[in-house]
Order: structure tokens, then sequence, then C-alpha cells
């Protein structure tokens, strides 16, 4: 999930740092939602921060296909590299985690019960899904190689077939076999597309179009969430996330690119105080940490509900609230994370 020093993208970690913050972000305020009374102002501000959290993940998927794809490596030292990146961290966090569930909340220590844990707890679903996509990745690296841009478009093309007919709950369509290009792989490719896809628009258009798209598909599912209107199954796989992932990734890398390109622009100055400033430092600093802060965050949100049995936090102002436990559980992850990638040895298990 991380580029070398010498190669980094800014505006990859951007889009990371922003994806780990999306997802703490619907991880803390889904709890608001659960005990606020329902369509009041506060449920309404505390499920809209849920909504808007939730492409969290996409931009996640999508980052790591313009990373990893249409690039030449051996089959073994890919699994190597690739695994042993997503599988010692999990290992030791998910150890930690088991610990701290059976010894600070109770929970059974029993063959099953921490089975639970490993495989049912509700955030690790990622982590068993990247496993999962990592295994046919080499496949899709090996044809996107061979036909370079025109087999992207392809794929994509059938994956956003797949996409749509999801949201209408229309998929699988009769016998017609698409599940090779359906699911989470599709973001990879999507990725990759929209990092590679030369548009013919400059770059300022994509930029001012990319945050427009955004916008008004985020909106639309505000309202969809606020007045419980779902489409399909798997909210992932359906439009609305596919098109809000397109609107962020082109204002990102377009705003990058246009403001580079335009040394006297306003956009020039805003870019160069993010990314030469200490709030760039962050930036990188939090895209370099967010798997290992994925996979720490709830240490912090399960000592939060904790406390909400003693002292109600869920249940109080959102509008207060909902920053301070965010920025708790932020702080928490990023911390222990930062620390431990400083240390010897425990940076090979951190996930930084």
């Amino acid at each position: 999930m991380s580029t070398t020093k010498k190669s980094r993208i800014f505006y990859f970690d951007e889009i990371r740092a922003l994806a780990i913050l999306f997802v703490l972000l619907i991880h803390v305020s889904k709890w608001f939602v659960q005990e606020l009374p329902k369509h009041s102002l506060d449920w309404t501000f505390a499920i809209s921060l849920q909504a808007i959290g939730n492409l969290g993940v996409p931009l996640f998927v999508t980052i790591s296909g313009a990373l990893l794809l249409n690039r030449k490596y051996e089959l073994k030292s890919f699994f190597k590299k690739r695994y042993s990146r997503i599988l010692i961290p999990f290992i030791f966090w998910i150890a930690v985690v088991v610990l701290f569930r059976i010894f600070f909340m109770g929970h059974s220590a029993s063959i099953k019960g921490i089975a639970s844990i490993v495989f049912t707890e509700g955030y690790v679903w990622f982590i068993w899904m990247l496993i999962g996509v990592y295994l046919f990745l080499p496949v899709v690296n090996s044809f996107i190689r061979e036909f370079n841009m025109q087999g992207v478009r392809f794929f994509v093309a059938i994956w956003l077939v797949t996409i749509i007919l999801g949201t209408f709950g229309w998929y699988p369509f009769y016998k017609l076999e698409l599940s090779y290009f359906a699911g989470y792989i599709g973001y990879f490719v999507f990725g990759y597309y929209l990092d590679n896809e030369d548009f013919k628009i400059s770059d300022g258009s994509l930029m001012k179009l990319g945050l427009i798209i955004y916008l008004i598909s985020t909106l639309i599912y505000l309202y969809c969430r606020v007045n419980s209107i779902y489409f399909g199954e798997t909210y992932y796989l359906t439009i609305l996330p596919v098109v809000q992932t397109t609107g962020l990734f082109l204002f990102f890398k377009y705003f990058a690119q246009y403001s580079e390109k335009n040394e006297i622009s306003i956009t020039n100055k805003i870019y160069s105080v993010i990314k030469d400033s200490f709030v760039g430092k962050m930036i990188v600093s939090i895209s370099l940490c967010s798997y290992g802060m994925y996979l720490t965050h709830y240490l912090m949100i399960w000592i939060l509900m904790k406390v909400n049995k003693t002292t109600p936090i869920f249940s109080k102002n959102p509008f207060i609230w909902i920053p301070i436990t965010f920025l708790s559980v932020v702080l928490f992850s990023w911390g222990i994370i930062w620390i431990f990638s400083k240390i010897p040895y425990l940076k090979e298990v951190s996930g930084a």
C-alpha cells in the first residue's frame, strides 16, 4: 500500500490518507446513528458523516490498483512481497485484538469465539477481501501488460455492466457469466484506468469536473441514506460509490497536475502550501500508516464503547462528540503505528 520514498506520488498519498480517515469516520459515526433518535437533526448529521465515510474502501482499492497493475514482477516475488505486507501485520494485530476482546471485553476464549473475531469481526472483511483479490491480481496484471489500455477499457466496461446490474438487483443476470469481471477486482483495474487514461480534456477542466461529479453523487447518496433508500445488496458494488470514487480521484490527480503546470496560479500556491508544509508531512505519514491504522483503530472504538456503558457518549450532541471521538481514534491508531514504525522489528508487524 505504499511506494518508496524516491517514487512517491503526492496525490496518491492524499487519496490514501483521506481513505483511512473516511474509514475511521464511518466506524465512529455509526455508533451515534444507532443511539440517536431516528430522523432527528442529530441523527441526520451523524448518518450524513457515516455516508461520507463509506467511500474509504473504494478509494483504498482504487489506489492499490493504480500502484500495482501493469508492472513486471515474478509470481513468487509478487506473492512474497504482497502477502508479507498484508499478512504479517494482520496476524500480529488480530492476535492483539483477540487478547483485548477476551480480557478487556469478556469475549469467549473458545475456538469458535476466537474464530468469530478472526473471520467475522466487522472490519476484518476488508483484509480477507484483499487476500482473495491479490490471488487473482497477477492474472489481471498479465492481461493488462498484454493488451495495454485497450484491455483495461474492455475490462472496465464489462465491470461497469456488472455494477449497473447489481445496483438494480439484476446481477447475476440469468445465466450470463460475468463473475470474472465482477467484484472488488474491478476497482483495482478502474484505479489503473483513471490514472492512465488520456481523457483528451485539459487538466483544469478535469479537476473541476471531478469535484462536481463527487459533490453531486455524494449529495444523491446522502439523500438516499437519510431517507433509507438502498440499492443492491452490497453498497460498494453499486454505481454511486463508483461515480464518487471517479470524481475524487480525478479531482486529486488533476488538481496536482494543473497546479504543477501553472506555477503562478492560486491552485499552485494552495498545492505548494499543502505539499511542502507540515500538513504535507502529516498526509504522507497517515498514508504510510494507513494499513496499520485500519488494523488498530477498533481498539480505541471498543474502549469508547466500554466508556459509553457508564458515561453515554454516543447519544450526546454529535456536532461536538463525533469530532472528539473521531480525533481520539485517529490519534490513537496513528500514534501507535507511527511509534511502532520507528522501532526495529516492530516496524515489520506495524502495518506502516
